[in-house]
């Protein structure tokens, strides 16, 4: 275990501040975890020495939980989540999510950055276009769920950018992001156990950057009350033409960003 480095702790207190203002503001107005800044955030800043992308998306995916708590009980308290259709993905959002946490020990670190960068990209055209939303049960949320767990785990992402433009088809945008919001933090939650539990790598990636993380995670979790319950309060004072042109403006960016830095992983 490395020394104790207070330096390396107001280092990483730090950079949780600044990541927990950006990552709650998205997880409140966009239902997302948080995984598409934290995990750039993180691979970019926190000191590593060639271990892979894995602690990197692992870091991100107990920062979601942080982000989930705090905008699914925002969403909660706003109604806005639609139940049944919650009860129908958490299963295989579980069992994807574990899985896929666990593929990022034995990938290179140019995919994952790749696949997050070509999600931004579909999920900002997404956005752009205006969706009417049906009546029926989509039965395809049985089906869909185990992929989009998977994606979410080994891309360290809490599942709103697949989850959100699933829903919105079959429900307002509102409860859409709401809905997402909850499957998030349930999900990484059980992806973070699964993986502590079942995969002994995890403890020692895990110790030998504690300094940084620790202090990282708990700048997150104070700002995150304020961060996301300020966006999930203007998520709902806004027209839903306005909201998918702010979240197709953010997307486009961050997935210019992502490429980047897959350009340089290469």
């Amino acid at each position: 275990m490395a020394e104790f480095d207070i330096s390396l702790l107001l280092y990483g207190l730090a950079v949780g501040l600044g990541a927990g203002v950006i990552g709650g503001t998205l997880a409140g107005l966009a239902g997302v975890g948080g995984g598409l800044v934290y995990v750039p955030l993180f691979y970019a800043l926190m000191p590593h020495a060639g271990e892979g992308i894995g602690i990197h998306v692992f870091a991100s995916m107990v920062a979601i939980i942080i982000t989930g708590f705090f905008s699914a009980r925002a969403h909660w308290r706003l109604q806005h989540v639609d139940k049944s259709r919650f009860i129908q993905l958490l299963p295989g959002l579980m069992i994807g999510a574990g899985l896929g946490l666990w593929s990022t020990l034995q990938i290179a670190e140019i995919w994952v950055l790749l696949g997050l960068a070509l999600l931004n990209a579909w999920v900002a055209y997404d956005y752009g276009n205006d969706v009417r939303r049906t009546t029926s049960a989509p039965p395809s949320l049985y089906m869909l769920s185990g992929p989009i767990g998977y994606i979410s785990g080994l891309l360290g992402i809490g599942g709103g950018t697949m989850l959100v433009p699933l829903l919105r088809r079959h429900t307002s945008l509102r409860h859409a992001v709401g809905t997402s919001a909850v499957c998030g933090f349930v999900m990484s939650t059980a992806a973070v156990a699964i993986n502590v539990t079942m995969e002994a790598n995890w403890h020692e990636l895990v110790l030998s950057h504690w300094q940084f993380l620790l202090p990282a995670w708990l700048g997150i979790l104070l700002v995150m009350p304020v961060s996301s319950a300020w966006a999930a309060g203007l998520h709902a004072s806004v027209t839903d033409h306005t909201l998918r042109l702010i979240l197709k403006s953010v997307f486009i960016f961050l997935s210019a960003g992502l490429f980047c830095a897959a350009f340089v992983a290469g």
